[in-house]
């Protein structure tokens, strides 16, 4: 028996462990592709700067080959390369990394000529802060002075710092376009972001089955309700509604068809009650309505509704809900300290209706129990 668990265990955890490996592996092609894209304008927009400082040196054609493979070439491998890693992610880091060397050495077989030099450390750098922060920052400027120091050791050391009219003409492409480029990616990631934390808050709040407020976002409504009463003094009440015999449906019918039960009786809420309600899966069979504003006499109305329609749908022979229902109402009192005690008293009146026998309204603090509500064909 031990040996099975531990063997069940161990499969558990490497299903965890492959589907965390598939999600990081995942986001790492998503980076992959973003940066590909970067890459592609950044570098062909650098060639040029790089290309104009050339012109004047009378480069040989090593240099000039190297520079276009950098510039046009480069790119493509890079990609290749870090989606052929097992964490892709970090193959593009190193690709990172190989750029900051790359900028190094041109920065020498320019002869430290000031506004491209510049111009390269400054984007390239951009690049690595907006990639893995200041850490990563701080290795591309390691990668920087390596590939200063490649440079020398193959070139040599020669200053000619001066930039020429068409030097500046040709790093104006990259110093105007290659930001916005980056802003452009940078802004739809954060849409991105942005849209995905809003998801997450979303599911956060309701029941994965339902879609209705879950019981912590749906008390937290109350309380909020409760709040606003107390402090503009308008009344509201509260509907406490469970589904009778439903462990029936799950013991005759199996529990995907009392999912389905569920799932019919919220949309059924759903349709039935007011815009501005706010209505909740309290736990299993049983759920929350909070109705703001409403008077004793309006939350009857709508309960005893609710109580026919239900009723009626059950009494169908394909019901895709087969159950009644028991209600507790509970209309907030001046003299309730916290809104536990709200949800107490409408929790007692259920209690109370299922009690006396189902299918049925209880007002907590009524002088006589209420009786079940006729349906039209009674």
């Amino acid at each position: 028996m031990a040996s099975h668990t531990d063997r069940t265990t161990d499969r558990t955890l490497d299903r965890t462990t492959d589907q965390r490996s598939d999600l990081a592996t995942g986001r790492g092609k998503r980076f992959v592709e973003r940066t590909y894209r970067l890459r592609i304008v950044g570098l062909s927009l650098g060639f040029l700067c790089v290309a104009s400082v050339f012109l004047g040196q009378q480069r040989g054609i090593a240099l000039w080959s190297l520079a276009v493979f950098h510039g046009f070439i480069w790119a493509h491998v890079a990609r290749r390369a870090a989606l052929a890693c097992v964490v892709p992610y970090r193959g593009e880091r190193l690709n990172l990394m190989i750029d900051s060397l790359f900028g190094g050495f041109w920065i020498v077989a320019m002869q430290f000529n000031v506004l491209p030099s510049v111009l390269i450390l400054v984007m390239l750098s951009m690049d690595n802060i907006a990639a893995g922060g200041p850490r990563l920052f701080v290795r591309g400027v390691a990668a920087h002075v390596a590939g200063v120091a490649l440079g020398a050791l193959v070139l040599g050391i020669r200053f000619n710092p001066m930039s020429s009219m068409a030097t500046i003409v040709a790093c104006l492409p990259l110093l105007t376009i290659y930001p916005v480029s980056l802003g452009w990616s940078m802004y739809r990631l954060s849409q991105k972001l942005a849209a995905r934390t809003s998801d997450l808050e979303h599911l956060s709040r309701t029941d994965g089955l339902t879609k209705l407020w879950n019981r912590r976002h749906w008390e937290g409504q109350l309380s909020l309700e409760f709040e606003r009463c107390r402090a503009n003094g308008y009344a509201s009440c509260l509907l406490l509604i469970d589904l009778d015999h439903f462990k029936r449906v799950n013991d005759t019918l199996g529990h995907p068809a009392g999912d389905a039960v569920l799932v019919a009786f919220a949309d059924l809420l759903r349709g039935h009650f007011r815009a501005g309600d706010s209505i909740g899966r309290y736990g299993g069979e049983e759920f929350g309505v909070v109705l703001p504003g409403a008077t004793l006499r309006e939350t009857q109305t709508i309960t005893r509704a609710l109580l026919v329609r239900v009723r009626e749908q059950a009494r169908e022979p394909d019901a895709s809900c087969p159950c009644t229902i028991s209600a507790g109402i509970a209309q907030l009192m001046p003299d309730m300290p916290d809104y536990h005690t709200w949800l107490l008293e409408a929790d007692r009146s259920l209690y109370q209706a299922k009690a006396q026998g189902r299918d049925r309204i209880i007002v907590a603090g009524a002088a006589a129990p209420a009786q079940p509500v006729a349906s039209a064909k009674s």
